[in-house]
């Protein structure tokens, strides 16, 4: 069997952009108390493909914000002091993306912080969102293969956005990482963003 070459691989990612593109998704990012089993989301947004934003919000954890990953996204205690907390804001969230396609850069991720949130509260995750991942999709486009995890090679979606020369300001803030990934998309897709 034959490995497909680059330039059939980011055809093909091509493609899949724009059938993805011609559903109308929406985009959502998250930022959160950190990466491992009791981290929690302090921010969500989600934008439509015109790059309007539907929702857009901090979020009041349950637990605290340590202040490594504040100095990542930026967000601290005192930002989140007079937010809504995740069972408050779910409702319109959901609402938002439930019968769309939701396209995340990193969707298993948001997914299990999603999930996490959730349990936080001891709130059931029973929800069957249509995800797309990109962050997949551009590891074909792009096509660098990763011998050591025998697949192809993922990128940080700072690192892809400045691959294909889309520069957009307060990366890993929520909104400025959905716009990340939308012009993402439509760069893969070969349309204007």
């Amino acid at each position: 069997m034959s490995t497909p070459t680059t330039q059939t691989l980011r055809q093909r990612a091509v493609e899949t952009a724009r059938t993805v593109l011609a559903e109308k998704p929406v985009y959502l990012d998250t930022e959160t108390t950190g990466l491992g089993a009791e981290a929690e989301i302090l921010e969500i947004s989600i934008i439509d493909d015109d790059g309007s934003v539907l929702f857009e919000s901090l979020v009041k954890p349950a637990g605290s914000i340590p202040a490594e990953v504040t100095r990542i996204h930026g967000i601290k205690e005192t930002d989140v002091q007079t937010a809504r907390s995740w069972p408050a804001i779910w409702p319109e969230v959901r609402s938002i993306l439930f019968g769309r396609l939701i396209v995340i850069y990193n969707a298993e991720f948001d997914l299990r912080m999603m999930a996490q949130s959730h349990a936080r509260y001891r709130l059931p995750w029973k929800e069957r969102l249509k995800t797309f991942d990109l962050l997949k999709l551009y590891a074909e486009y792009r096509g660098e293969w990763d011998p050591r995890r025998q697949s192809y090679r993922y990128h940080s979606l700072d690192v892809a956005g400045k691959q294909c020369g889309i520069v957009l300001p307060n990366a890993h803030r929520a909104t400025a990482d959905t716009l990340l990934t939308r012009a993402l998309l439509h760069y893969i897709a070969g349309v204007p963003y």
